[in-house]
């Protein structure tokens, strides 16, 4: 909980940038007279006191940039965590990084040790159920934040995934081989990248006139573990829908396994369709259909997008990078070939 008025306060209260403040509370004789008279008058008002010793041990130059993650757990954060750390290396920058295991709590205590590190910058994927008011307050402490993956606003610099468009393309895909029941698997109730993907599901269902059941959007974890179960509560309706869009790979993985446990295929008794193209998915068995946005190409856009922020001076500070990639499917048997058996699904 903040104690007092911020950076990000005086910044809008001047109608100046966080920058351009901490550059006048500094002292910094790059401001021009008339702009820091107007700081100073919004920090009085405001009540700010400034610590001169506590900034003056911030302004240390720091070649540490800090990285939180959501899920190492997931192949695709993985694969985004080894290039981001690469062009930061380049630019001789070192990491130091957290794995939150979608837990609020550790990772509050994650950015607490970070901003006591006095790291350069903060590349984040956000923990399940993270408020939006969170990026504001990490850009109050004047580190430069880059989210990944999960969107917390239009303020913030967002390197992510058009997730609505991609999950239509799933669905479209599916409609397109015939199929009129197509489930959703990961829906996570409350959370906006869950929101998105199943928006994208039922824009499609819409635009074909298909009705959507409500059992068939199914709540489950987005893991393995999440995929089995659902399929189980797949092959329990009736009638059951013969395809599935997984919110992740990782779910759809779980669906491959369960369908393979109860001898039956992906791809005949259902189509399943993933998301993420981790290395794992083009050697299942079947190999699986899925969503590929690049997790290489969105790691190194999220690293170059932090390293123009760390480069930039007030005077020349550039609008916040809102950068969704367009994803393209890659179609593999897991969503082919189930044609003699859609008739018989029950």
């Amino acid at each position: 909980m903040k104690s007092g008025p911020t950076i990000q306060d005086i910044a809008a209260a001047a109608g100046v940038s966080k920058s351009t403040v901490s550059l006048v509370l500094q002292e910094s004789p790059r401001i021009k007279a008339e702009t820091a008279d107007k700081v100073r008058e919004a920090a009085r008002a405001l009540g700010y006191v400034y610590n001169r010793g506590a900034a003056i041990l911030r302004g240390r130059r720091s070649t540490t940039i800090g990285m939180v993650i959501n899920d190492l757990t997931n192949p695709f954060f993985v694969e985004l965590l080894v290039a981001i750390e690469r062009v930061l290396a380049q630019a001789g920058y070192t990491t130091l990084m957290a794995h939150t295991a979608e837990s609020l709590e550790t990772q509050t205590r994650v950015l607490r040790s970070m901003r006591e590190q006095n790291v350069a910058g903060l590349i984040m994927s956000p923990a399940l159920g993270t408020p939006d008011a969170l990026a504001a307050e990490i850009q109050s402490w004047g580190i430069p934040l880059v989210l990944v993956m999960r969107p917390m606003g239009p303020d913030v610099d967002t390197i992510g995934v058009d997730n609505s468009y991609g999950f239509a393309l799933a669905t479209e895909h599916l409609i397109g081989q015939g199929h009129t029941r197509i489930a959703f698997a990961g829906n996570r109730k409350g959370y906006a990248v869950a929101n998105q993907r199943r928006q994208g599901y039922l824009s499609a269902m819409a635009e074909h006139s298909l009705p959507v059941e409500d059992d068939w959007i199914i709540d489950v974890p987005l893991t393995p573990e999440g995929g089995r179960n659902a399929v189980r509560a797949i092959f329990d309706m009736k009638p059951r829908p013969t395809a599935v869009v997984c919110y992740n790979d990782q779910v759809a993985i779980g669906v491959l396994h369960e369908l393979d446990r109860m001898g039956k295929r992906a791809g005949k008794a259902l189509a399943v369709v993933g998301c993420d193209n981790v290395v794992a998915a083009e050697h299942t068995n079947p190999p699986l259909t899925t969503l590929f946005a690049g997790a290489d190409k969105l790691g190194t856009i999220a690293s170059e997008t932090l390293l123009a922020r760390l480069s930039e001076s007030s005077e020349d500070e550039k609008p916040p990078v809102q950068y969704f990639a367009v994803p393209e499917l890659v179609v593999r048997e897991s969503s082919i070939g189930a044609g003699a058996s859609r008739a018989g699904a029950a």
